[in-house]
């Protein structure tokens, strides 16, 4: 049987909406990712669940631009890919929604222009 999501009895899960509280995925990050992570201890399980959205606080001082990229990781080859990414030219409160699809996902900051940047950044499964 396929991973089936089962509810608190027990029984298997249909095709519904049933999202989870938000929860701290990555905070107080101020430097550009310098490459992939060593392994999924840092990436939000998403195991049973269509959709990851990272709730994202950037805030800067002659910000410019900040680039993230979601990761998935390939458990077969022990190594991480890029999925899209996105450019902020903006501080403030930002979502990026990634399709996960059960995977092991991680947001990473690829690219900054400006002086300095603090982000954090909050996850929901659904």
């Amino acid at each position: 049987m396929a991973n089936v999501r089962l509810d608190q009895n027990g029984v298997p899960m249909g095709p519904v909406y049933s999202p989870l509280s938000p929860a701290v995925h990555r905070s107080g990050v101020t430097a550009v990712d310098a490459g992939d992570p060593a392994d999924t201890s840092g990436a939000v399980d998403c195991a049973g669940f269509q959709e990851c959205r990272f709730d994202l606080t950037i805030t800067g001082v002659g910000f410019t631009s900040l680039e993230v990229a979601a990761l998935f990781w390939n458990g077969r080859q022990s190594k991480w890919f890029a999925g899209a990414s996105r450019v902020f030219t903006a501080t403030g409160q930002h979502s990026v929604s990634v399709d996960a699809r059960g995977a092991m996902v991680y947001l990473k900051v690829v690219a900054f222009t400006g002086t300095s940047f603090s982000l954090s950044a909050d996850y929901a499964l659904s």
